[in-house]
């Protein structure tokens, strides 16, 4: 009795120890430009077409010569309502509201060559590189949008838990 006392108090450690277990980031590198990904913890499904539907939240970084530059760009997994959109110049873009480190912020995505891909805008280059150390230093961002066609807002939850160690290996990603 004991004995299976004991296995079952090690299943549910071992359970536990899997659902604690922090979100995989994916890295990949291409023409010297590294692009950290994220998915969201949880797919939506589009009642539309029933499909589920994964956001993804990446960084870019790439360095020239002995500047770095970096992006922030948030893939909702389809087209977002029209009523969240505004106009930035010639660009579509988008105010959602972001809930980082237990306070929640508006925030500007720029369209990023289609209305599916969004890039994170700040005014200044300080204010891009001020959310990117936010996002680095929280262990999870939420992310509220709305899908087209459903009407109702989606929070996606991103775990950054590995984020900043990986970020942190990559030479093209860390600001000389």
């Amino acid at each position: 009795m004991k004995t299976l006392h004991s296995i079952a108090l090690w299943g549910a450690v071992a359970l536990c120890s899997l659902t604690a277990v922090a979100q995989e980031v994916h890295v990949t590198s291409e023409h010297g430009i590294v692009t950290l990904s994220v998915a969201a913890q949880t797919p939506y499904t589009l009642m539309a077409t029933g499909q589920p539907k994964t956001p993804v939240l990446t960084v870019s970084c790439q360095q020239k010569g002995k500047k770095t530059g970096h992006s922030i760009t948030f893939l909702p997994g389809g087209i977002l309502t029209e009523q969240q959109y505004s106009t930035f110049g010639s660009s579509v873009s988008l105010l959602l509201p972001v809930q980082l480190g237990g306070r929640k912020i508006s925030t500007n995505w720029v369209a990023y060559g289609n209305v599916e891909t969004f890039t994170y805008y700040g005014k200044t280059e300080q204010d891009r590189l001020t959310f990117l150390h936010a996002l680095l230093n929280a262990p999870n961002v939420t992310i509220e949008f709305t899908p087209f066609l459903t009407g109702a807002p989606i929070s996606s939850t991103f775990d950054l838990s590995e984020l900043r160690p990986e970020f942190d290996r990559h030479p093209e990603c860390v600001p000389k």
